[in-house]
């Protein structure tokens, strides 16, 4: 072979590894964007679950409090002892004007 044929076939080897790599780097980025976004959905669906299942505990509680005869004021303290002191809250987030 010519050298020079063989340096062109090198050349085209190293730029055909070279695509390969950015072709792997590419893949990567698109698995790791996937991989978030996915996370970020199933994040939302056990959300949502939860404070369904949340609503429904209250319901079941509410139902269970009437049939026992339990006076509302009871129950209204007992929800306001439940929930965490305002200043145990994580702040709002926003921007404030």
């Amino acid at each position: 072979m010519k050298p020079i044929t063989s340096m062109c076939l090198a050349a085209a080897v190293l730029v055909g590894l070279a695509g390969c790599d950015a072709a792997e780097q590419s893949a990567q980025k698109l698995a790791e964007k996937a991989e978030q976004a996915v996370q970020e959905v199933a994040r939302e669906a056990l959300s949502e679950t939860v404070d369904e299942f949340n609503k429904q505990v209250d319901e079941i509680q509410q139902s269970a409090d009437q049939m026992l005869g339990k006076p509302e004021e009871q129950q209204e303290q007992q929800e306001q002892q439940e929930q965490p002191p305002q200043d145990m809250l994580p702040p709002a987030t926003g921007v404030e004007t």
